[in-house]
């Protein structure tokens, strides 16, 4: 479903990215995971050209793209096959969460609002938003945003669902419902790249988990052997130190 290859990129001179090499298969959920500054959000902006990596090559359904040469064309269809649920909602503050969920069907799809419409009402429904349909962004709790910016990534029909942190600007307690939510995402069988810390998560719903640190893929594998059996020492200090502080939240 995606192959990355051999992706570079960095800022001034600051190089965010040293050749990463990435196969997802369809139906995957791959959890990628590492300390800030790691390149991991970098890395997810670059398989829908959010970023423009240097140089590398990007896949997703056979359709590839060189990213050094892509047009504006091909980053279109590229970006036709994926969804982004992005760290801060990026909801339209001046349009209902029916409205924001609406939005991709009427203009990127060319669907009649009618049944834009009816679409948006059943999936909001869906995800327990059905009472939430004609309130503003402003209106609703962050985790409500989260869903409906969830909503908004799915009723495209994407090939790849990208999720960028998608509960770090949340409060602890808004954190489970939007988990459970991309839990129920999962279950459709949709591929699925995940940035997050949230470890209990990655343990449950991951098929494929990834660390990263300084700007290459450091260890992979199934996440029983990556969290009860790392193999490099630094994946084992990270994984130490995020399991402490998920334990002292709990306390």
């Amino acid at each position: 479903m995606i192959q990355l290859h051999d992706i570079h990129k960095s800022f001034g001179k600051n190089q965010i990215l040293k050749g990463i090499d990435m196969n997802i298969k369809k139906g995957e959920i791959i959890v990628i995971l590492g300390p800030s500054g790691s390149g991991k959000t970098t890395l997810l902006r670059c398989i829908n050209f959010l970023e423009k990596a240097d140089s590398g090559s990007v896949m997703v359904d056979d359709f590839k793209v060189n990213c050094s040469e892509a047009s504006k064309k091909d980053i279109r269809k590229l970006r036709s096959k994926t969804a982004m649920v992005f760290q801060l909602y990026n909801l339209f503050r001046n349009r209902t969460i029916l409205e924001n969920v609406m939005e991709g069907l009427v203009v990127v799809k060319k669907i009649p609002k009618s049944e834009a419409r009816k679409r948006s009402i059943e999936l909001l429904e869906s995800i327990g938003l059905g009472d939430r349909l004609d309130n503003y962004p402003a209106q609703v709790s962050g985790g409500q945003q989260q869903r409906a910016g969830i909503a908004r990534a799915l009723i495209l029909n994407p090939e790849v669902i990208l999720f960028d942190e998608p509960t770090s600007a949340l409060d602890p307690e808004m954190v489970g419902e939007v988990l459970n939510t991309i839990k129920k995402v999962a279950d459709t069988g949709i591929t699925m790249v995940v940035v997050t810390h949230e470890i209990s998560f990655a343990r449950d719903v991951a098929t494929r988990v990834v660390f990263m640190e300084n700007g290459v893929v450091v260890e992979e594998g199934l996440p029983a052997k990556i969290f009860n059996n790392p193999r490099e020492l630094r994946t084992k200090q990270f994984l130490s130190r995020i399991m402490n502080e998920e334990q002292k939240s709990v306390l």
